[in-house]
């Protein structure tokens, strides 16, 4: 079962091996495709850090697609039309409770900028929780770094047109 177009969802990311809630944030589903759900966070919607005790309003768009089975979820962040960026985190795979998507964060981030140029980020935060993981999620986040890598050049969904690359955006 999944969301439909229109509804209001919950995006959860919790910390391993404390299973607490790492950040979250409330989402828009704009488009239900076989190959995933993909939710948008709104100019002016709130991402919430709990880990950091911040919560921070966005100047953009932030689109994220959610793929059955995948160890990663990700989008384009968009200002006016304009790709800003592509985050892509890695995670295990995503649990849809019916009313929100549940994953936890395994540190590791792929950022795009608009031309494709991908580049990986966290990987020091990704070592050290690395004995902490089970192997085989440690492997299925390994493998996951290059699927984006692999989804970005293909430009497969929800990945647009290069552009202009920017500045890497400032994330909390």
């Amino acid at each position: 079962m999944r969301p439909e177009v229109g509804a209001r969802v919950r995006v959860e990311f919790f910390k391993y091996p404390e299973r607490t809630l790492h950040y979250f944030w409330e989402a828009r589903v704009v488009e239900v495709r076989p190959e995933g759900v993909l939710t948008l966070l709104p100019r002016g919607g709130l991402f919430h850090h709990v880990s950091k005790g911040r919560s921070v309003v966005l100047d953009h768009d932030a689109y994220v697609a959610f793929f059955p089975g995948a160890w990663y979820s990700g989008g384009p962040d968009v200002r006016e039309g304009r790709v800003l960026e592509y985050y892509w985190n890695i995670q295990t795979p995503f649990r849809w409770t019916g009313e929100a998507f549940r994953q936890y964060d395994l540190e590791l981030d792929v950022k795009c900028r608009a031309d494709h140029t991908c580049q990986v980020f966290d990987q020091e935060e990704f070592l050290r929780k690395k004995p902490l993981y089970p192997r085989a999620w440690v492997r299925k986040a390994e493998e996951a770094v290059e699927e984006v890598f692999r989804h970005m050049a293909q430009g497969r969904w929800p990945v647009l047109p290069p552009g202009e690359p920017l500045p890497w955006m400032e994330r909390i």
